[in-house]
Order: structure tokens, then sequence, then C-alpha cells
């Protein structure tokens, strides 16, 4: 029996049984063709459009009731997929009040095709039921019809007309894409519209929503040009991203209280000139005719069409929105501290010719300022990386510094910048220039030979070795240099339990410029974690090739170590110039990724304003508040291995071999023991 299953699962696997859905019956009458769908039931599968050299071209088609084969009598209830599809000759087709429905591409890309009459007792579309007939212009949807599905009426170029007999609940994406209507009123029952339904509808100028309407999604209105009136009703929920774009003749948008979610670049590149927003809104608000978020921190959508060429944003706005100032007239923007992020497109294809940037920025993101009008441009120095064509095509761009936090600059990032001819690199490493062939090169589309590259001194070979020197044939060091640290204790990217002195070595002899360093500390993610705070700031000594930066105690005598939570991320940044050399040349920003690990081996018997750490094999004593402490380190068979006596703030001990230790504190008459296992 074994052996006869095995064979008969070989047969089937080599020559599968047919379907049912293979074994159905079709046949042909009249060069309509039909398929069996039920015991009675057939449906419309297709349409011969052969004929022969005496025979007319058939330009109408009209399906009938019901159709005999073989002495049965089937009734024509459904159109099925593709049964009319790219014909050339048929001008109309008209089908029976017993058809139900229209399967998915029912009707789908005839070339000459200008009416269809519907079954009066239609109840369901499929997805393009009715797309790319480009020749039809009117159709009347029966009251059976409550769903528009996807791309029921795509790319009909022609349609200018189109009635509905009932009430529908949806609207499916792409629904009138690229259709020819120039009203439609969407009732309340039809609670979301889908996600590009009436994109680039090129006469569409009036849309009534009625009260019900909750939801319009991602590019739901997009670049409907003549589109200048349409009511928000206060059902609606939901504005998603790109609702709007692009509509240029949009002038007024009135924002209801009850919208609670609206996406990025809504209104971007509207004919709006300023926006209002009701009271009670819980999301947004608009701060004279701009619209920021509820609590101030994103400016939204600035009015593409405001008169004004001048603009200063909000003070405590920490982001612009994508595409917020994308096609506007503004020529000068005035941005807070503390400013962080503009998100892609915040300000291309704009006016803009200037614009300041404080240092807390971090992220400008793709197309951030393509296409803009900017000559000179110097980056913040929190910026990791340059995006996307950030600056793209701003051809009046003639100079550019670039920070030494740069590592990254991606495609076209400053592809036909034609005007260029300077850039300043500040960083000892040459940032890596990102592309996939020549075209997108992030300095393509430029004469490259007009442009001169300054680098820091003792630092051209290495950019000549690069990607830069590839592009550019003038590469020039500039008068001074930096100092870029050898090595860091503890190593970067090191699994820590506290973050306490980081000892960072150069190749010459240093002294300190900022005795009191702005160091920050974040948990989470680079440009955006959640910042550590160490309330007695940080302290840095610098002796020889070395300079030793911790975060110090309340009182700033000692070291007051950071507990890191174990798995979690983080990064330090040390500023730029708080050391240099002889020659004046001082470090650039240095930034050191450590992460948590789990405090194993270590168990703390007393106390816990003193306790210890173990830091890149080291054992790192931590003394709190007890000052002239002798420290003393056994190993476990109780033998002494180490002695400092008079210590506060924090010692070290790093014995050689692994195992049981005994760390003893001793400060007068307190005495602190702690068993740690290295």
């Amino acid at each position: 029996m074994k052996r006869f299953l095995t064979f008969f699962a070989l047969i089937t696997a080599l020559c599968p049984f047919q379907s049912k859905a293979a074994d159905a019956t079709t046949f042909e009458v009249n060069r309509i063709q039909y398929t069996v769908t039920g015991e009675n039931t057939v449906g419309v599968s297709g349409f011969n459009e052969t004929y022969g050299s005496d025979e007319t071209p058939m330009t109408e088609v009209i399906i009938p009731e019901s159709v005999a084969y073989e002495g049965k009598n089937y009734t024509v209830t459904s159109l099925e997929e593709y049964a009319f599809q790219w014909l050339s000759d048929i001008r109309k087709i008209e089908m029976p009040n017993t058809v139900t429905a229209l399967k998915n591409n029912a009707i789908y890309y005839n070339y000459d095709l200008e009416e269809v009459v519907l079954s009066q007792n239609l109840t369901t579309l499929g997805a393009y039921a009715l797309a790319s007939n480009s020749k039809l212009s009117s159709l009347a949807i029966p009251a059976g019809v409550t769903e528009i599905p996807q791309s029921c009426f795509f790319n009909d170029q022609g349609l200018n007309t189109i009635t509905f007999a009932g009430d529908f609940t949806s609207i499916g994406s792409g629904a009138f894409y690229k259709t020819a209507i120039t009203e439609i009123e969407i009732p309340g029952s039809c609670k979301t519209i889908g996600n590009n339904a009436f994109q680039l509808c090129p006469n569409l100028a009036r849309v009534t929503l009625d009260e019900g309407v909750e939801v319009l999604s991602e590019g739901a209105f997009r670049e409907c040009s003549k589109l200048t009136e349409i009511n928000l009703p206060a059902s609606l929920k939901s504005i998603g991203e790109y609702a709007f774009l692009d509509d240029s003749s949009l002038a007024s948008v009135t924002i209801p209280a009850g919208v609670t979610e609206i996406g990025d670049a809504a209104f971007s590149y509207t004919g709006v000139t300023a926006f209002e927003v009701e009271a009670g809104n819980t999301v947004c608000q608009a701060i004279n005719g701009v619209l920021y978020s509820a609590d101030g921190k994103v400016l939204m959508a600035y009015p593409t069409k405001a008169e004004a060429t001048e603009y200063t944003i909000a003070d405590g706005c920490l982001g612009v929105g994508e595409g917020a100032f994308a096609h506007s007239n503004v020529q000068k923007i005035v941005v807070p501290d503390g400013m962080r992020a503009f998100d892609d497109n915040a300000f291309s294809e704009s006016a803009l010719s200037e614009i300041n940037f404080p240092a807390s920025l971090v992220l400008m993101g793709n197309q951030a300022f393509a296409l803009t009008q900017l000559t000179t441009l110097v980056l913040p120095e929190n910026m990791t990386a340059v995006y996307e064509g950030t600056f793209a095509q701003c051809t009046a761009l003639k100079s550019i510094t670039i920070p030494a936090s740069i590592r990254d600059i991606e495609a076209y990032a400053f592809n036909g910048c034609t005007a260029l001819t300077e850039v300043f690199c500040l960083g000892a490493t040459p940032p890596v220039l990102n592309y996939y062939e020549g075209y997108d090169h992030p300095f393509g589309n430029l004469e490259a030979s007009q442009v001169t590259v300054y680098v820091p001194k003792g630092c051209k070979a290495d950019y000549e070795d690069s990607e830069w020197g590839y592009q550019f044939d003038h590469i020039v060091e500039s008068a001074t240099g930096v100092l870029a640290y050898e090595s860091v204790l503890p190593a970067n990217d090191s699994e820590l339990e506290t973050l306490g002195t980081l000892e960072i070595t150069f190749a010459d002899n240093i002294s300190l410029v900022q005795q009191y360093p702005e160091v920050t500390v974040v948990k989470g993610q680079e440009l955006y974690g959640e910042p550590v705070v160490n309330e007695g700031g940080w302290m840095a000594y610098a002796s020889g090739k070395t300079v030793n930066v911790f975060p110090a105690d309340e009182y700033q005598e000692g070291v007051q170590p950071i507990v890191l939570e174990s798995g979690e991320e983080y990064y330090v940044t040390i500023p730029a110039g708080i050391v240099e050399n002889a020659d004046g040349d001082q470090n650039q920003k240095i930034v050191l990724h450590y992460s948590g690990k789990v405090q194993s081996g270590i168990e703390q018997l007393e106390g816990n304003a003193c306790f210890v750490a173990q830091n890149a094999g080291m054992l790192q004593v931590v003394l709190g508040e007890l000052s002239n402490c002798t420290v003393e380190l056994f190993n476990a068979t109780g033998n002494l291995v180490d002695r400092i006596d008079g210590a506060q703030g924090s010692v070290s001990f790093q014995p050689a071999a692994q195992g049981l230790y005994l760390i003893r504190v001793t400060s007068g008459g307190t005495v602190k023991t702690f068993k740690v296992v290295k």
C-alpha cells in the first residue's frame, strides 16, 4: 500500500488534475462568448472580433437576457473578467437587466467604446470593471451599486458625467483616477475615500462632501489642478498625506474641529493664501494663516500663495513638515534656535534665497532645498549626512561648507548645481559619496573643473585617494588642520554597565581649551535619542597626548558615572574645540557609541553612594561622597592584589586574570565590601 501511495503522489505531481474552472463549459453565440457559471446561468466571458471580408464590423454589442446552448436556456447574470478588452471597433455595449455583476476588468481598455448601458439590477462592480475606456463620456450607476471599488473608472479620460441613482458606502483607491468629471457630490454614507481616488482629474472643479464622510485617504484629491471648491464636513476625522497636493487652484481651506489626523504634505503646493482651523481642534492650529501642529512643534503647511516674501518660524517649532514651503514665494526664512529637522521637499522649488541654520539642526530630508535660489551654504555641525537630492538643481549655489560631522553624501545631493565654484570640507576624513551610476553622482551634472575643494592641512592625500579625487581636479589644503583622535577608552562600540571617564588619545601633545565641555548623551537613536542629563555636567583635563572627559558629580569634584540600561544604545557627542596642539589645530566633534550591558558579576553589598562597575575589562570603583579612601583589591584566596590610598571620585583596577575578587573601601569609620566576578 505504501508503494502505491508513493506512486500515486508522483503521478499527481507530474500530471495535476484539471480544476473545476478549467472544466467550465464555454461557448459562443453571435460572436459573444459565454461561460457557464451555474445550473442555469452564464457570464459573458469574451467577444470574437474576427469577421470575414464580406461582413460589416460590429460596432454595437447588445447582450441578450438569455442564451441557448445544446438545447438548454441560460440566463446571463454577469460579465466575467476581461469579457471586453482591447476591442477597436465596438462603440456601444448594452447589457440586460438580468446582469447583477461586472467582475474585475470586465470592460477594460477598449479604444473606441463611447457608451455603456448598465443593467438596472447591477449590484456589484469589480476592480477596473470599467477602466481605461478613453472615449467613454458618461455613465449612469444604478441604485443597487453600494461600493465603488478600486480603480473602477481608472483612466477613463473622456468620462465627464457620472450619475448615481443611490447612495454608496465607499470609494476605492484610484476609483476616479484621471477621469474628466467636473464635479461630484459624495454622500455621507460613504465614510472613506480611498487612496488617490480622484488623483489627476484635470477638470474637477467642485466637490461636495456630505455630513458623514470621515476619511480622505492618501492623495485622495491630489493634482486636481482646477479644484477650486471643497467643503470639509464636521464629520471629517482624517486627512491623509498628499490629499490635496498640487491643487494649485484651491484657494481656501478650513479644517474642522473634529479632524484628529493630518498626513504629511496634505496641503503642499495648493493655491491657499491662509489656513483656517476651527476652535477646539486638538492636532493643529493656524498661526497668522500658517498651519502648525497643536503644540507648535511642527510647521505643517505654509500657504503657497501668501504674498509675503519673508517669514519667521515661530519660537518652539522643532520641525518643518514635508513639502511645507514647496513652490512658495517666500525668499527669506528666519529659523529659531532649537529647530531639529526639515522634512523631505520642505522648501523644494520655492523662491528661497536666504535661511539660517541653527546648530540644533540634525536632519535635512530628501530634496528639502532642491531647485531653490540659495547662493551660499554652511551646513550645521550636528548633521551626519546630506540626503538624496537635498540641494539638487540649486543653480545659483556658489559655495558649500561641509562640517566634519558629515559622513555620507547621498546621490543627487548637489547634482546640477552649475554655479558651484568652491567646497570647504572641514573633516579630516572625506565624506563618502554614494551613488549608483555617473548620472546620479552627488556632484554630477556640473562643471567639476571650475570647482576648488578646500580640505584641512595634512588631509589632501586622503581626499585625492577617495571618490573626491576622481570627481575633482582641484583639491587644496587649508592653512589649518584638525586633530583626529587615535584611540579612546572605553573603546568605541563597547558594551558598558556605566559610562564614566573617557580617555581620548591624540597623535600630538595637547592642551585644554574647554574645561567644562558641552558633552551630550542620548539614548536610542543618534539624531533623535532621548537626552541623558548629568546634573554635574561634564569636565575635562588634559595631560600629554591624552584628554580625560567625564561626567562630574554635583559638586564637580569627582566622577559620577551614568548607569546604562541593559540592551539600550547610547551616543556620546564630544564637541569640537576642547583641546588643541601647539599649532592651534583643534579636535573635531567626536561621536562615540556604546550599548548597555547586563550588570552581571557585580554584587553590591552595602549602600548605593559607592559602587563597582566593569568597564572594558577594568574594575571601576565609584566612591560617591566618600573621601580620603583606602581601596583594596583581594583575589579569591584573600591575597592583596592592589591598593590605592587617599582616593576620591573614582579609581580603577585592571587585574589580568579572570575570577572572583573582593574590593574593600575604607573611609574613616565607613567600610564597604564588594564581591566581583571578572
